[in-house]
């Protein structure tokens, strides 16, 4: 209704707007008579509608009328091709410091081999605990023998052990060879005059001795009175004879004996009224007396040494009862020494090694007899 009442006032506009040809139209007062326009009357009721007229010519464009509403979402054109990247942006400003993160080894353990490693946090995303099971591996093929290294110094000795049990008896070695036994032989025995000293005199060697003695006979009884021949006189007494005191002392096992110390015996056997005893284990104690004595043993030496030996009494040398052997080389001898001697008092009887060397002695043998 509104645009056919607009239509209706266009065309009495353009009608009576003063145009010489509208007044040919009889559609309004045209002239000078025409008063002004009365109040607008009632609207008449619709006409029935007339024949579209011919278009008028476009009109200005009027203004943008506002907006509609949105329409519905067409379908979704196809995607154009990328753009050019756009310049970087400008640095945002720096966020709020975060809250540092840990992380502690808790425990490592050794799982069984051909087991998966395993790794377990047991704390927290901020304070990280990881468990480590790491599987053993297997065991691999035994390695090439290493070259042997160079030997260890030698190690402290270490503590002696317990005694071990006696082992048993070893066989019984063979016979050494046979010694050379000194031999003592009595030679002559003759009577000396009444109130001489008994000798007796060696006239072999020291390992096959040959004993002469000289026994002073009895003084002559007195001569009795020139009478009848009466009966025979007494006897007159007997001179000094030797006595049966004697006394052995050895030692078969060999001993090592110092330059200027004596040789000892382990065993002795002494058949004496008190004359001969013994000198713990060292030879004899001699009283008032004359005595022969004799001393054999097996003496070796293990260089170019000397091999000698004394008979002493009190520490004193007895005149030529001391022997002294060199050797080239380790040897060993039989060392026999014999002597007559005269003791006053008490004195002690020894043998003393007196080669300005040790010397090892076996088989040791001290004799004495007691003579007078």
């Amino acid at each position: 209704m509104k645009d056919k009442d607009l239509y209706s006032t266009k065309i009495y506009t353009n009608c009576c707007n003063g145009s010489t040809s509208c007044c040919s139209c009889n559609c309004c007062g045209c002239g000078s008579n025409v008063g002004p326009a009365g109040p607008q009357g009632p609207q008449g009721p619709a006409g029935p509608q007339g024949p579209i007229g011919p278009q008028g010519p476009r009109g200005a464009t009027g203004p943008t009328g506002a907006t509609g509403a949105t329409g519905a979402t067409g379908a979704t054109g196809v995607t154009g091709a990328t753009g050019a990247t756009g310049p970087t942006g400008p640095t945002g400003p720096t966020g709020a410091a975060g809250e540092a993160a840990s992380i502690t080894v808790g425990t490592v353990s050794t799982g069984d081999p051909g087991t998966a490693a395993t790794v377990t946090n047991t704390g927290t995303n901020l304070a990280a605990v990881f468990d480590f099971a790491i599987p053993a591996g297997a065991t691999g093929p035994t390695g090439p023998t290493g070259a042997t290294g160079a030997t260890g110094a030698t190690g402290p000795t270490g503590p002696t052990g317990p005694t071990g049990p006696t082992g048993p008896t070893g066989p019984t070695g063979p016979t050494g060879p046979t010694g050379e036994a000194a031999t003592v032989t009595v030679g002559t025995v003759s009577t000396g005059d009444p109130g001489t000293d008994a000798t007796v005199t060696n006239t072999g060697t020291n390992t096959a001795a040959i004993l002469d003695f000289v026994i002073p006979s009895g003084a002559t009884g007195a001569e009795g009175p020139t009478g009848a021949t009466g009966a025979t006189g007494a006897t007159g007494p007997t001179g000094a004879t030797a006595t049966n005191e004697n006394a052995v002392a050895y030692n078969v096992a060999e001993q090592t004996v110092n330059n200027g110390d004596n040789v000892q015996f382990d065993t002795n056997d002494i058949d004496s009224t008190g004359s001969i005893t013994a000198n713990g284990n060292e030879g004899f104690n001699l009283t008032d007396g004359r005595y022969l004595v004799s001393f054999g043993s097996d003496a070796a030496v293990d260089a170019a040494e000397n091999i000698g030996a004394s008979l002493e009494l009190d520490a004193a040398p007895v005149t030529y009862a001391v022997s002294s052997l060199a050797k080239t080389d380790a040897d060993n001898e039989r060392l026999v020494l014999t002597a007559i001697v005269d003791v006053t008092g008490t004195q002690a009887l020894t043998v003393t090694n007196t080669s300005g060397n040790d010397v090892d002695f076996t088989n040791s043998v001290l004799n004495v007899v007691k003579l007078s």
